[in-house]
């Protein structure tokens, strides 16, 4: 017994030793305010449509079927952005690789090969796995070379403040919008501190509308339903804290032109067994919504 503990204390030592600075000074955050300034002109020749992808973990996988009722609808966005699960969804949109291809690597992912767990004080997960695996599907492409107008959100916690970065490799963009406080290790940039955008904006329209798009659609796979009952501190505590992240957010919902919250609650939010049913669910919801904002676009409302 006394073996045992020598043993898991000594991994423990170890996997901490092991934990490394997420640091990407490379990357490049701005606040809504500096991207107002950077795109201050809108071209009204055509309407430009955005796509705003939510955060929500598991419930991310929802996007993948967004995507692909627009695809079949002949739908295309110019400008998306992304929190969190939706960082993944919006950087790989904004690549305009083959629709298969994205469906084949969200089908074959599991949890493992984006989680290296490790054991600190700054959170339970590295987070360079989520970098690694995007980096790798993108080429190590910067945000900046992708075909689509795109960043990410991050919230900057020394100031206080939401970010969207929009420069700096793709990878280590999500890694930093994805990095849920407590659970992974933070990401550092010159003297900042970020963690997931979803703190201070689960869906980010306003930085979608700042960077041009002149209709938005808000895809919001985490607001629209509750836990399901189970009453315990864990339940107690995450629905408190989504309670609050989605107040905060109602107001910046309120200004997407269309908004859409697909039918899915997953029973294990860790787990990716149910990515069939939440891709389906994101599928079913949008091609429900393709005929008003087919009808939108074409007059110009």
């Amino acid at each position: 017994m006394r073996l045992n503990i020598l043993l898991l204390l000594s991994l423990a030592l170890f996997w901490t030793g092991c934990v490394q600075e997420n640091r990407y000074d490379s990357l490049q955050g701005k606040t809504l305010e500096e991207i107002q300034e950077i795109y201050p002109d809108q071209d009204n020749k055509s309407v430009k449509l955005g796509i705003a992808f939510g955060g929500g973990g598991v419930r991310g996988f929802v996007h993948l079927g967004v995507i692909q009722a627009l695809e079949e609808a002949g739908i295309r966005a110019e400008i998306v952005t992304g929190t969190s699960a939706g960082a993944i969804a919006a950087v790989l949109y904004a690549s305009e690789l083959p629709l298969q291809q994205i469906q084949q690597e969200m089908i074959e992912i599991e949890r493992w090969d984006v989680a290296d767990p490790v054991i600190s004080l700054n959170g339970l997960i590295q987070g360079r796995k989520l970098a690694l695996w995007i980096n790798q599907i993108l080429r190590n492409k910067l945000l900046s070379q992708l075909p689509k107008k795109v960043g990410v959100a991050v919230t900057e916690l020394l100031d206080s403040q939401l970010l969207l970065v929009v420069e700096g490799k793709a990878g280590e963009a999500v890694q930093a919008s994805s990095s849920i406080p407590g659970t992974f290790v933070p990401v550092k940039v010159d003297q900042e501190i970020w963690v997931d955008g979803g703190v201070l904006s689960v869906v980010p329209v306003r930085f979608a509308r700042a960077l041009g798009a002149q209709k938005v659609l808000a895809i919001d796979p985490f607001c629209g339903r509750g836990y399901p009952i189970s009453e315990n501190a864990f339940w107690t505590t995450t629905q408190a804290f989504r309670l609050q992240m989605c107040s905060g957010n109602k107001s910046e919902l309120a200004e997407a032109d269309w908004l859409l919250r697909p039918d899915f609650e997953p029973k294990d939010f860790l787990s990716f067994e149910e990515r069939d049913v939440a891709i389906q669910a994101g599928y079913e919801a949008m091609k429900a919504l393709v005929p008003t904002i087919k009808a939108e676009l074409a007059n110009g409302n």
